[in-house]
C-alpha cells in the first residue's frame, strides 16, 4: 500500500497558496493513504505499517526536510542528507525497513502538482526497458561498463570524448545509467580522463521522456536543496517525464575496476532487482540491505564509505512504480 506523507502546516508556512492546490491534488488518488504529519510522527505511521507498505514524501528539503545524519567517513561533507530514517521502524538510519520515495518541489507549484497527478499512473502501467543510455567518466570504464552490460548490450558512451555538445539522447530511452562527475554547486555533470573534465551532461541534454527511470553515481547527482528545476540536473530529469530517479545526496564513492564496491555495488544490486520486475522503492530497499549483508560477509563490518553508501542514495518518484524487462 502506498502512503503519501506531506506537511501542511509547513506549505502553508514556506508557501503561499500551495496549500490548497496540493490538497486538491492528493484527493483526487484513489490507491493510496495520505498523511498529514511531522517527521517525528511519520516513524509511528512507518512503526504501525505493515512490511509491503511504501513511503512517499511530499516536497523537498525545506517542505518535509531530509534527516541529516553527521558523515561516517572523512571528506567535505559535514552531513549526510538522507529518507531512510523515514523508512525505518527503529532509530537506525542506515538501513530502512520500508521502501521510501520523494516528489522533491524545486521551488515550482506546477511542477510537483503534474508529479502529484502522476502517481496513479506509474501505479497503473508497467514501462518496459527497450532502449537505455549509459554514459561514464572515462577514467570508469572498466567498472562502468561491467555495470552497464547488466542491463543492456549497447553501447556505453566516455566523457572524455563525448561532452555536452556532441551528447544525443534519444525521447524513447526507458532507462538511464550514469557514472560522472557532479557538485552541489553546478547543474552539470562532468566526465574524466588525462587531467580533462570536460562538461558531460547539463539540462539542456535531457530531452522530453516517457516514464524512463535514471540512476546516477555523479557527486550530488541528487542533491535539490534549494535549487529550482534548470538548476539541477536530477530535477530537469523530473521535469521532462522521468518516473523515478536515484542518486546521492553528497560525495559518493566507487572503485575505478572491478568488483564493484560502494556507490558501484548498490548500482548493480538495484539494476539487478529491477531486472527481476520489483517496484523501484522494493529494488532499492532489497540493494541497501543486501549491499549490507555483502560487506558484512566479506568484511565482518561496515567502513565509513560503507555506511554513507547506504545514508546518501535517495529516490525521487514513486516508489511503487516499475519497469519490465521485455
Amino acid at each position: 500500500m502506498l502512503n503519501i506523507i506531506w506537511n501542511r502546516k509547513t506549505v502553508k508556512k514556506f508557501k503561499k497558496g500551495w496549500v490548497e492546490s496540493i490538497e486538491e491534488a492528493l484527493s483526487s488518488i484513489e490507491k493510496a493513504r495520505v498523511f498529514d504529519t511531522t517527521p517525528k510522527r511519520l516513524r509511528d505511521i512507518v512503526k504501525d505499517s505493515k512490511g509491503d507498505d511504501s513511503f512517499l514524501i511530499i516536497g523537498g528539503h525545506k517542505l518535509f526536510p531530509f534527516y541529516e545524519v553527521r558523515n561516517p567517513t572523512n571528506d567535505r561533507d559535514r552531513v549526510v542528507w538522507t529518507d531512510n530514517l523515514y523508512g525505518s521502524t527503529d532509530d537506525d538510519p542506515l538501513l530502512p525497513e520500508r521502501s521510501i520515495g520523494r516528489l522533491p518541489d524545486g521551488d515550482n507549484l506546477e511542477f510537483l502538482l503534474e508529479k502529484i497527478r502522476s502517481i496513479e499512473e506509474f501505479l497503473d502501467n508497467d514501462t518496459f526497458i527497450d532502449t537505455t543510455f549509459g554514459l561514464s567518466a572515462a577514467v570508469w570504464e572498466d567498472t562502468s561498463r561491467n555495470i552497464y552490460k547488466i542491463i543492456s548490450n549497447q553501447e556505453l558512451l566516455l566523457s572524455p570524448p563525448e561532452n555536452t555538445k556532441t551528447i544525443k539522447i534519444g525521447e524513447d530511452v526507458d532507462i538511464f545509467y550514469f557514472n560522472l562527475h557532479g557538485s552541489d554547486k553546478s547543474n552539470k555533470w562532468y566526465g574524466q580522463a588525462d587531467g580533462r573534465y570536460p562538461i558531460a551532461l547539463s539540462p539542456d541534454n535531457i530531452p522530453g521522456l516517457n516514464n524512463a527511470v535514471v540512476f546516477t553515481e555523479a557527486c550530488y547527482g541528487a542533491y535539490t536543496i534549494d535549487k529550482g528545476i534548470s538548476d539541477s540536473i536530477a530535477l530537469t530529469f523530473l521535469k521532462n517525464g522521468v518516473q523515478c530517479f536515484i542518486g546521492s545526496t553528497t560525495v559518493a564513492y566507487g572503485p575505478p575496476i572491478p568488483p564493484p564496491t560502494e556507490a558501484d555495488l548498490l548500482t548493480t544490486l538495484f539494476f539487478e532487482e529491477i531486472l527481476r520486475g520489483n517496484k523501484f522503492g522494493i529494488s532499492l530497499l532489497n540493494a541497501k540491505q543486501e549491499f549490507f549483508r555483502k560487506m558484512m560477509n566479506e568484511q565482518g563490518f561496515l567502513d565509513g564509505d560503507d555506511k554513507k553508501t547506504l545514508l546518501q542514495f535517495v529516490l525521487y518518484g514513486n516508489p511503487e512504480g516499475r519497469i519490465i524487462n521485455g
